[in-house]
């Protein structure tokens, strides 16, 4: 046990190996990134070994971190799920799942709640963010994020293609189902969802689909996409939504389509998870409801 180097540094050496970053390590483990950097160079010092080059914000793992890691990660994988089939003994089994609040809201919560139905026994706890950096992706068992399916060091399964469409009230569809773009650009009350990750479609995006360069008219900025649904339901405008997201509140006349066509990319919702969550039980009965 005394060649053993210090947990901490193994957790963060595998997050920086995963990540290729010090900053995204450190956020994945809820750290700073002083304290990565720190963690790096106690196990450097254990193993007399340089782990990484840096090549400015990038981090590239040397050839003997390269085998240091296909030797330990087994390893590591083994302690995680004995740790795991520990916890569980004689408590509620279950797993935590992280999202975002507008997708969890309105499409993830009700399908977990059926879950929880049919299987009484499992305990799913709901952690939401507005951000993928504030959703502790290491210390969940899942979540569900926006982009392009590739997370160094997890597996993800394709939930929802990515196509948003202008959604309103029934009182706002009445008077601008027969609108033209512009029209609807230029004097229909929109509501803009902010996104300072640049990631969501808005409205300027839709504007540039449809060609149109006039400014439109903002009747609200949110920062939630939750807010903007809730707000759009109680008649204050029109927003953009994902099909996928708001499929319940369109079938049961909560909110009404535009018709114009949608927008949309090769990206999408994933469910993100590591591989031994995926093959273990409560993995293979959330990918059973969720796909």
């Amino acid at each position: 046990m005394r060649d053993l180097p210090p947990l901490k540094s193994l957790r963060a050496f595998e997050a920086c190996f995963h990540y290729n970053s010090f900053t995204k390590a450190a956020h994945s483990l809820n750290v700073g990134q002083p304290a990565i950097s720190h963690q790096i160079r106690v196990l450097e010092a254990d193993l007399g070994k340089r782990l990484f080059k840096k090549y400015g914000p990038q981090i590239e793992p040397t050839a003997e971190a390269k085998a240091y890691y296909a030797n330990i990660q087994p390893a590591l994988k083994a302690i995680a799920a004995a740790s795991r089939e520990l916890r569980s003994n004689g408590l509620p089994t279950g797993f935590h799942i992280g999202s975002y609040p507008g997708l969890a809201t309105h499409w993830l919560a009700p399908r977990l709640a059926q879950l929880s139905q049919d299987h009484p026994n499992i305990d799913v706890r709901l952690i939401t963010a507005e951000s993928d950096r504030d959703l502790p992706l290491d210390s969940l068992d899942c979540a569900i994020l926006f982009g392009d399916g590739t997370w160094a060091g997890f597996e993800s399964i394709r939930l929802i293609d990515e196509e948003v469409i202008p959604v309103c009230s029934k009182v706002l569809f009445d008077k601008w189902h027969t609108a033209t773009p512009r029209e609807l650009i230029e004097k229909a009350p929109l509501i803009e969802l902010a996104d300072q990750e640049n990631r969501w479609f808005n409205w300027h995006d839709w504007k540039a689909h449809k060609g149109i360069e006039s400014p439109h008219n903002c009747a609200l900025t949110v920062f939630n996409h939750a807010l903007a649904l809730h707000q759009c339901v109680m008649g204050q405008g029109v927003t953009l939504a994902w099909r996928a997201v708001v499929t319940d509140m369109l079938r049961a006349g909560t909110l009404y389509e535009l018709p114009m066509a949608a927008l949309s990319s090769d990206r999408g919702y994933y469910l993100v998870a590591k591989s031994d969550f995926l093959s273990e039980k409560f993995g293979q009965i959330l990918v059973e409801f969720l796909t």
